[in-house]
């Protein structure tokens, strides 16, 4: 008996001093254990919807239930949870950090910033000084910094959020929050993120950076912290032993431009030759997408030949800034057609030379018919075609174009295509009026891709390499490499039980024409234990196709617990979790949305050791960010997916 008291004097004792000297976390004093507990109130927060880009999580559980009728942000000590505030104070050189997912085809400019913080004992007068910010593109001390610095002060308001942080036994006043609007003003493409801050207080204690608060979990994010010269997870280190998440913000705009494409603008004149000597037979496809924004006009015109101010003008097309397009072929009276901003549309020219036959299509329609000698005005012209050009004409023009594609439609051929990876949508290429692109290899505005040799000379992709790893979770890793490509559109990913048949579980697209070496990676989430079969089928642009050699893989049941990132995500409406058990086990997968309240429990069951799958369907669920979590007797995570419908 008395060793036992003197065991609990000693860990009262640790207790206190790891309270008092710990600057990478503020745990709960002793002496503020023992006191009521206080009753949870539903959760009606929201914040004003017009601006927001990203919400990470809510810092407060109880609206209107602290002290005083102020919010109440409860650190939740009957859950196991012991600590109060992660340190991020720039006086002890601590720094917190997580992250957030920009969806694929949408740009971001990120205006402002917006974090939590409290020094104990400051009164509801902000006593936060200061705040610097980093962006990474990947976990910080892995990824690499992007945007900001660890000096800079970009703190633009500080203010008192109308809350307190306190323990569910001892509610009290002494760490009001505060909430820090932070300039940034940095736009940013689709990908995976983290955002670390670190603030400067007057007062000595912190500032602390309380963390995504929720009744009634315990686990709420993948947080990291900067403590002692090295960046870890931020767990919570009470009984519960959970990962926790830090409440923040981004307001701004978003773009959903796709976000590699050709950009014209007045003056920035792009010229493709067709062929160096002009076509004089056959028949011949020009396609390629277009997007103009809202307000903005666009122009392009196809040449029967091209001489500069001497050129042969076979076919023009206006796209007006109110939606009215106009093609000229064969007169001076245009044929008109409509076409709607701020989305992609399809453009297409067949000009048939052994008919002298030309036709304008737009979204599938056919908009004009002439004859292509005719010219755009009825003046007249060769029956040659030898270029097109994307013109920027006026000072309103604003012209994204995409997938420009030109094929011999006799051959049943693809002459060239590019999909203009090298550029981004929002900037103006660095090139002189008119440039002229006599081949794709050597167009002056940067490397171009995609392209299909115009001496329909095909020849099969040389593959240097193709090999497959196994990772923990169970998913198969194929990577393999090409030395160089001709005509080739892409790769069918195919995989058969050893005594199965081949199927189809994905595709990767080609690189069509390059001498650079390109390198390639596919992951299959969806295979369970056994032995398999992998092969690529690479297809060329003209339809013929060729095998790679096989490889065999044995996927072994997993060795350890984990939980994988939900396959797609963003999604709409439905995606897929993957787990895996190390051993036989109790197994519950639950999704929260941020307000904390269960949305669907996917699994609640006795599971033996293995791989599992299983799927998410959000139908009937609002767009945004939910959480979703894995619990067994001894293994807990947590990760975050969006819904975007």
């Amino acid at each position: 008996m008395l060793k036992q008291l003197y065991t609990l004097v000693v860990l009262f004792l640790l207790s206190f001093s790891l309270f008092a000297q710990d600057a990478s976390r503020e745990m709960v004093d002793p002496s503020e254990l023992g006191g009521p507990i206080l009753a949870t109130y539903p959760i009606n927060w929201q914040y004003t919807p017009e601006a927001v880009l990203f919400d990470n999580g809510p810092y407060f559980n109880s609206p209107g239930g602290g002290p005083g009728g102020a919010d109440g942000s409860i650190l939740q000590t009957t859950l196991g949870l012991n600590v109060l505030g992660f340190g991020a104070s720039q006086a002890a050189g601590t720094r917190v950090a997580d992250d957030f997912v920009i969806p694929a085809g949408q740009t971001w400019t990120i205006q402002d910033f917006i974090c939590y913080a409290y020094q104990t004992g400051s009164s509801t007068t902000s006593t936060i000084t200061a705040v610097n910010v980093r962006i990474w593109n990947g976990q910080p001390g892995v990824g690499t910094v992007i945007f900001g610095d660890d000096v800079t002060n970009r703190l633009s308001s500080t203010t008192w959020s109308n809350s307190y942080r306190y323990s569910d036994t001892n509610p009290g006043t002494t760490r009001p929050i505060m909430k820090q609007t932070v300039s940034l003003g940095v736009t940013l493409g689709e990908g995976h993120y983290w955002i670390d801050w670190q603030l400067a207080g007057s007062l000595s204690s912190g500032p602390w950076a309380p963390p995504i608060t929720i009744t009634g979990q315990a686990t709420t994010g993948d947080a990291v912290q900067f403590n002692a010269g090295a960046w870890a997870p931020i767990i919570d280190n009470g009984t519960a032993q959970t990962p926790q998440g830090l409440p923040f913000i981004l307001n701004g705009t978003m773009s959903s431009l796709q976000v590699k494409s050709l950009k014209i603008v007045q003056n920035n004149d792009q010229v493709k030759i067709l062929n160096p000597t002009a076509y004089t037979t056959g028949t011949y496809k020009i396609s390629f997408m277009v997007y103009i924004p809202s307000g903005k006009a666009g122009y392009f015109n196809t040449l029967q030949t091209f001489a500069g101010a001497n050129s042969d003008w076979g076919m023009e097309v206006y796209f007006d800034a109110n939606g009215t397009g106009r093609c000229f072929g064969g007169s001076t009276t245009p044929q008109t057609f409509s076409w709607t901003a701020g989305q992609w549309n399809m453009v297409e020219h067949v000009v048939n030379l052994t008919n002298d036959q030309s036709q304008f299509y737009f979204n599938g329609q056919l908009v004009k018919q002439w004859q292509w000698t005719l010219g755009a005005s009825g003046t007249g012209g060769p029956n040659t075609l030898h270029a097109v050009d994307l013109f920027g004409a006026t000072a309103n023009d604003q012209m994204y174009v995409d997938n420009f594609k030109f094929e011999d439609i006799t051959l049943e051929a693809v002459i060239f295509f590019d999909d203009f990876e090298a550029y981004t949508v929002g900037q103006q290429l660095a090139c002189q009026a008119p440039t002229v692109w006599t081949t794709w290899s050597n167009a002056p505005c940067g490397p171009e891709d995609g392209m299909v040799s115009s001496d329909y000379s095909y020849v099969p992709v040389e593959l240097t390499s193709f090999v497959a790893n196994v990772t923990a979770s169970g998913q198969v890793e194929l990577n393999w490499t090409t030395a160089t490509e001709l005509n080739n559109l892409g790769f069918q990913v195919e995989r058969k039980a050893v005594n199965g048949d081949y199927i189809a579980i994905g595709y990767v697209q080609g690189n069509g024409t390059t001498t650079e070496r390109k390198e390639y990676s596919f992951t299959d989430r969806t295979v369970e234990p056994g032995k398999y079969v992998y092969r690529l089928k690479q297809m060329d642009f003209d339809g013929k196709y060729e095998y790679s050699s096989e490889i065999e893989v044995d996927v072994h049941p997993p060795l350890q617990f984990t939980l994988e990132q939900n396959y797609p995500n963003p999604f709409n409406p439905s995606t897929k979790i993957k787990f895996g058990l190390a051993e036989n086990t109790s197994v519950k997968i639950a999704v929260y949305n941020l307000l904390g309240e269960l949305v669907a429990t996917l699994v609640n069951d006795q599971l033996s050791a293995g791989f599992y799958e299983v799927e998410f369907n959000a139908t009937s669920l609002p767009s945004g960010m939910y959480i979703y979590s894995i619990e067994t007797p001894i293994f807990k995570e947590v990760k975050k997916m969006m819904l975007m419908k």
